[in-house]
């Protein structure tokens, strides 16, 4: 939803994005210094009164984070009202598109038939490939069984792969296989509201699949995808994950910006699946941030496993929808990993927005 009138100006709306996210951290400092002084009271100071005079901090806390997360989505939303009004603005060759093959742009689809047989897609596509009955057995549905293919459908792969690790039963309810008329049936939702897509039984050649180059049921919430969008492979080039997650869940999701690890954790403890998003790999306006690691795929959507204990750090665990081996971008050398863990300073230097949803449990 736009929140500045026509012709607004996206240098002055990312600058009130990079204010508001300056704020943020400032306040997220505030709060981390203010969390520790009260665990140094607790062992400072014990009994009765001590427990009175900190009680009220959880509830302050609260609040706090409540903060934070409004300044995040406020930032984050402005970031994607300056992209979409420069790109409404200044037509093809914006400096806002995402990188071919990574997908975490602002995608919004077209109208048109919403179930076509078979989406179309340029020919560096390949041709279609006949299929049957996929495995839908729970070791098939994790979210390290995908590896997306040349389609820049990232926002998308990074919020299946996390409900299929959550929930194997929600995707085998949810997709279901006519072997005499040789199509699959997905059911989506558009707005909440659950849309019945029919595809045809045959997946793209360089479209997503499994790690060993197999179809799986990427390949085929992919297809459907497309087919709800619009009908074309191009329809699902680039998105954000929120809507993905709205998308194949119906339910009700989150975006905000880079959160602090104990934001990711407490919402993963709380059921939430949670996709993040990369910065981009060459900033347009001087203060942007951009991809500091060069393991790390800018304009990217990544899978969030965990936060946890690892080398002797508190780290987070991010998969990558380009599958276990990872991969290049085009003109650049340096291997982009397929999963990765990282500190939190490591985490903030290089991503910016986060998206979940609510998990079986949550």
């Amino acid at each position: 939803m736009a929140i500045y009138r026509k012709g607004a100006d996206p240098v002055a709306l990312l600058a009130s994005a990079e204010r508001i996210s300056g704020y943020s951290r400032e306040l997220d400092a505030v709060r981390s210094h203010a969390s520790q002084a009260v665990r140094d009271l607790r062992g400072q100071w014990g009994g009765g009164d001590l427990d009175a005079f900190v009680g009220s901090w959880p509830n302050a806390d609260a609040g706090l984070a409540g903060c934070l997360s409004t300044f995040d989505s406020m930032a984050l939303a402005l970031r994607r009202n300056a992209r979409a009004q420069h790109e409404t603005s200044q037509g093809g060759g914006s400096p806002f598109e995402a990188n071919p093959g990574s997908g975490a742009g602002n995608g919004s689809g077209h109208g048109g038939d919403r179930n076509p047989v078979n989406p179309t897609g340029d020919s560096d596509l390949g041709p279609y490939e006949k299929i049957g009955a996929i495995s839908m057995a729970d070791g098939d549905l994790e979210m390290t069984d995908i590896e997306q293919g040349q389609i820049g459908d990232c926002w998308l792969l990074a919020a299946l792969g996390p409900i299929a690790r959550d929930d194997p039963q929600f995707i085998r309810d949810h997709v279901t296989y006519d072997d005499s008329a040789g199509t699959y049936t997905v059911t989506l939702y558009d707005d909440g509201e659950a849309v019945q897509v029919t595809v045809d039984a045959s997946v793209i050649e360089n479209g997503a699949r499994d790690p060993d180059g197999q179809p799986n049921y990427a390949s085929i919430y992919e297809k459907a995808m497309a087919s709800l969008r619009g009908g074309e492979y191009s329809d699902i080039d680039g998105g954000n994950s929120d809507d993905a997650f709205a998308a194949i869940t119906g339910r009700e999701t989150h975006s905000g910006g880079e959160s602090s690890f104990d934001d990711i954790e407490s919402n993963l403890k709380d059921g939430r699946l949670m996709a993040v998003g990369t910065e981009d790999d060459d900033a347009f306006w001087f203060w942007e941030d951009e991809v500091d690691d060069h393991r790390i795929v800018p304009n990217h959507a990544y899978m969030v496993d965990q936060v946890a204990e690892h080398d002797g750090q508190r780290m987070i665990h991010l998969v990558n929808p380009w599958g276990p081996d990872g991969g290049y971008l085009k003109d650049d050398d340096t291997q982009k990993v397929g999963d990765i863990w990282l500190t939190e300073k490591q985490y903030k230097e290089n991503f910016d927005s986060t998206y979940s949803v609510s998990g079986k449990d949550g």
